[in-house]
């Protein structure tokens, strides 16, 4: 890859993500303190995007792994983006659900979009995925540290229309500057029925479920702990919005230092270290102390730098080549929206009853108990592809 070009898919990524940081981040803050739902009207709300995207996902990356001109699929989907970041900063009570469903079906889905995008430019050019991913991470968090900001001053309605100037600023850097990639003409490319027939992708979503997915869901109640155990609103946004972005500073040197040490190491075992880093984290939380969570909380960079680049590996290991968009699709819905459809009801109702600190305890006992059973039932890597 020339080192132009690799500029530009750095800093598209790297503002794409700043983009996602606020539609993403943001979002269970926003309805918590200005739509003024409870932490289980968002558990809801968070639920009936899940599903949507469940629904969604596999469809929209089958139908883009198809395209000739993907280019154009990608820069429709964020015009949709931007729809959906106007339609948020008017949104109340009485149409938060159908904002939900919309929420699954375009914002859930935009980044692994992307990223499947962006992973088969770096194959293809012969360069490390996670070269040009780590920009996203330091994207991801510079913004969130400036957002953090800007809500404490002018509120999020300012955050949300640089969200639509950045997203217009994306648009256009893919337009201009980023080569199309045709689709490959095989007919099983990313369907859904061909990914359920392969024995280890079918095992590495139910293992993502079970680990990720446990490890996604529960971070929906981040925002409101800190409240909690602060006691104080705008401390508890200052601290979130600091958090987030060291954590994804700890992202971008985990990603650098991953791709220049680790790249040729197995990714079965680098993908088990990450499970224990993130289980590692959840257990931190679940102490109340504020030091010890935002320790715990930068152990996220640690382990997302290590599970992406390691996850894609794996997955190009152990399935075909014209399943991996689909496997990656399939398992990093399985590990997002579908915990986030099965999971969250689930731990507010805990939070409720017993208290933050036992939610985070059962999804640590989750997460502990998947890990183990990983270990042994993850199929190893470069070996035959299992048809169910």
């Amino acid at each position: 890859m020339k080192s132009k070009e690799k500029f530009y898919y750095s800093l598209t990524t790297y503002i794409n993500y700043g983009v996602t940081s606020i539609v993403t981040t943001f979002y269970v803050p926003y309805l918590n303190q200005v739509v003024g739902l409870s932490l289980s009207e968002v558990g809801t709300v968070v639920s009936i995007g899940a599903l949507f995207a469940i629904l969604s996902q596999q469809f929209l990356v089958s139908k883009f792994s198809m395209r000739k001109n993907k280019k154009r699929f990608i820069i429709i989907h964020l015009c949709a983006l931007i729809g959906m970041i106007v339609f948020l900063m008017s949104v109340n009570k009485t149409i938060i659900y159908f904002y939900a469903a919309l929420y699954g079906i375009i914002v859930q889905t935009i980044g692994n979009v992307y990223e499947v995008y962006v992973e088969e430019i770096a194959v293809r050019k012969n360069v490390e995925y996670s070269e040009i991913r780590k920009w996203g991470s330091i994207g991801f968090g510079c913004v969130v540290l400036l957002s953090g900001t800007i809500i404490l001053k002018y509120g999020f309605k300012t955050m949300h229309i640089i969200g639509i100037i950045m997203s217009c600023i994306v648009i256009l850097l893919i337009a201009m500057k980023f080569k199309n990639i045709e689709a490959d003409g095989n007919p099983n490319r990313g369907k859904l029925i061909a990914v359920f027939k392969n024995k280890n992708s079918v095992i590495l979503g139910i293992i993502n479920i079970l680990i990720i997915g446990t490890y996604t869901a529960i971070e929906f109640a981040y925002s409101t702990y800190l409240i909690e155990i602060t006691g104080n609103e705008d401390l508890a946004n200052s601290i979130y919005s600091k958090s987030i972005f060291s954590r994804v500073c700890v992202e971008f040197i985990s990603f650098m230092l991953v791709g220049k040490y680790l790249k040729d190491k197995k990714p079965k075992k680098y993908l088990i270290i990450a499970f224990l880093i993130g289980t590692t984290r959840i257990l931190l939380f679940s102490t109340g102390s504020i030091p010890l969570v935002v320790l715990g909380d930068q152990l996220h960079g640690l382990m997302y730098g290590c599970y992406l680049t390691f996850l894609f590996k794996y997955i190009r290991e152990v399935v075909d080549d014209e399943l991996v968009a689909g496997t990656y699709s399939f398992v990093s819905v399985l590990g997002s929206a579908g915990a986030n459809f099965v999971y969250p009801h689930m731990f507010s109702t805990i939070q409720r009853n017993f208290g933050y600190t036992a939610m985070y305890l059962v999804g640590f006992s989750i997460m502990v108990i998947s890990l183990l059973v990983s270990i042994k039932i993850l199929p190893k890597g470069k070996q035959s592809i299992k048809q169910l």
